[in-house]
């Protein structure tokens, strides 16, 4: 565990293990520790990099959020902590910085998974920003963060990672969380998936009802010769939902890669 300065902001990340870089990419009021199973499995293989995007966890937030910018931000980390290209596993947000990140440094990124995510999700995602902010505002951060827990994962307020990321929201500030929702939710990647050229795998939650497997459908035509793996059991966070089947759709992937 540790920081990095990068582009006027303090980042914590972790990093475990040894061999080919591989970056992770966590979702929307999450940080590294979504990552914890993967990190312990992966490290045996590969020189994983989890970071707390800007605003999430234990990072800073002295500049605006906006996907570009945590792509920057990332690209700068790899910059500085990368021995050669790096595997990227991005979910859900991930998936739209991931993009931007390859469009920023091509030769920055091996392969690319592409988990529970979505290339643009047009007029519904402005709205879906929007009822968020209202709701935050209405309520309270703590309120939010179980009804958002408690909808996400497969097994509700039963999940052994609910009360985590119940506690992961909740300790966001409001303001945070609003600007990274406005700018994720708004965001438009077709034409960047359809410029990359990397070995593309996306995957997607069998009873994902947050970016259900419509929008993994569209990333798959827009990526030149990405494929597709649905994992039965998991929502949104496939990767907390049902780890053996996550990793069973994307290990086979990045070790031909």
């Amino acid at each position: 565990m540790a920081f990095i300065e990068v582009n006027g902001e303090r980042l914590f990340y972790e990093r475990a293990g040894k061999g080919t870089p591989l970056l992770l990419i966590h979702s929307l009021g999450t940080a590294a520790w979504l990552w914890q199973d993967q990190i312990r499995r992966w490290s045996a293989q590969f020189d994983v990099i989890a970071v707390d995007a800007r605003g999430h966890g234990r990072s800073s937030r002295n500049g605006g959020f906006s996907v570009r910018n945590v792509a920057a931000d990332l690209q700068a980390v790899l910059a500085a902590l990368a021995n050669g290209p790096a595997h990227v596993v991005a979910i859900s947000m991930g998936g739209p910085i991931a993009a931007n990140l390859i469009d920023l440094a091509p030769d920055a990124v091996k392969s690319l998974v592409i988990a529970d995510s979505f290339a643009t999700q047009g007029e519904a995602g402005a709205a879906r920003a929007a009822a968020i902010e209202a709701t935050i505002t209405a309520g309270s951060m703590a309120a939010y963060a179980e009804n958002y827990a408690a909808d996400t994962l497969a097994e509700g307020a039963a999940s052994p990672h609910f009360s985590t990321l119940v506690q992961s929201i909740a300790g966001m500030s409001a303001q945070a969380y609003i600007e990274a929702a406005r700018s994720v939710f708004t965001s438009d990647c077709v034409t960047l998936l359809r410029a990359i050229t990397v070995p593309t795998r996306v995957v997607v939650g069998a009873q994902d009802q947050r970016t259900p497997k419509p929008l993994s459908d569209q990333i798959v035509g827009l990526v030149p010769g990405a494929t597709l793996a649905v994992i039965e059991g998991a929502r949104h966070l496939a990767n907390l939902d049902q780890p053996d089947g996550f990793h069973a759709a994307i290990d086979p992937f990045m070790l031909s890669c």
